[in-house]
């Protein structure tokens, strides 16, 4: 039996249409490893900033690794916490090195990358819980990072557009950081729309515990009951995206609650993945279009 399956991962993979045996679909440890491997070497650009350096974010008798990025001149800076892609189950902090130095260079802020638990091993909300506790750590201890202007963005590709937007949610609701705006690029928003002949559902399998979880606004923040009071947010969908609809109807919601809300649709591209990690000329498009919302986010303190 063969299905026809987009390979391109949540996380990062190049978009490649292929026929597959379901028998074939790697195991999570090999795909994870596909995933990672793509990042890595998909050629990109690679910007010097004034340093990086590897933390840990101390919570519950366990460290979550982070890494921050700094850019030249003088501070403070804004901050960024950047979430990366990887269907839940892939991506680290090195694969989207070159994303984070970009952002950071030309933004220019301060970027804090998160290195949060991955599935299958840690299911939803484990991953989340990460990248919440990481963002409000920045968040108080922005000074000592050199983001001490007080100003917070989010930004996450893919599964890591998800996990930002459920920050959002999280912050929101647990009265937690303030964020002033939140930046999904191919985002995935609303596991209920991925049935057995969806392209990414293994991924949503990964990630969640049970089929129920896809209803929970943490796990699809398209299913909030509200969207008010959340961060102004800019989406950037591919036209050919198997998950464009879910980023572009999170605007809409986002729209009608009265949260500013814009998106920009890349015409002819789909999933970017591993070129948007790595920077890759191909994404240009969609690693330049942030910056310019960032800025004015940043400049307008929103």
């Amino acid at each position: 039996m063969f299905a026809r399956i987009a390979l391109i991962l949540l996380s990062g993979v190049f978009l490649v249409d292929v026929r597959l045996s379901l028998a074939q679909l790697p195991d999570p440890a090999t795909e994870r490893k596909q995933i990672n491997d793509s990042c890595l070497t998909t050629k990109g650009t690679r910007d010097e900033v004034a340093k990086v350096e590897d933390k840990a974010v101390p919570v519950e008798g366990r460290r979550i690794p982070i890494r921050v990025y700094t850019p030249k001149g003088d501070g403070p800076f804004p901050l960024l916490v950047f979430i990366h892609g990887g269907g839940f189950l892939a991506g680290n902090l090195e694969t989207h090195d070159n994303a984070c130095r970009y952002l950071c260079n030309r933004t220019p802020c301060c970027v804090v990358a998160v290195d949060y638990r991955l599935a299958p091993e840690h299911k939803f909300p484990a991953p989340l819980e990460d990248c919440y506790e990481a963002t409000n750590w920045a968040a108080t201890n922005a000074a000592m990072l050199g983001g001490g202007s007080g100003k917070i963005g989010l930004i996450g590709d893919s599964g890591g557009g998800n996990l930002s937007a459920a920050v959002c949610l999280m912050a929101r609701d647990r009265k937690g950081p303030m964020i002033q705006c939140q930046v999904l690029v191919n985002p995935a928003l609303d596991f209920t729309r991925w049935d057995k002949g969806f392209g990414f559902r293994r991924f949503r399998d990964y990630y969640l515990k049970e089929d129920k979880d896809a209803n929970n606004p943490f796990a699809s923040p398209l299913r909030a009951d509200s969207f008010k009071g959340l961060p102004p947010a800019f989406i950037f969908t591919g036209e050919k995206d198997i998950v464009r609809d879910e980023g572009e109807d999170y605007a809409a919601k986002l729209r009608q609650d009265g949260v500013s809300a814009n998106v920009y649709r890349q015409q002819e591209r789909g999933h970017l993945g591993a070129r948007w990690a790595a920077a890759a000329p191909e994404a240009e498009e969609a690693l330049d279009l942030p910056i310019g919302v960032l800025r004015a986010a940043f400049r307008a303190g929103m």
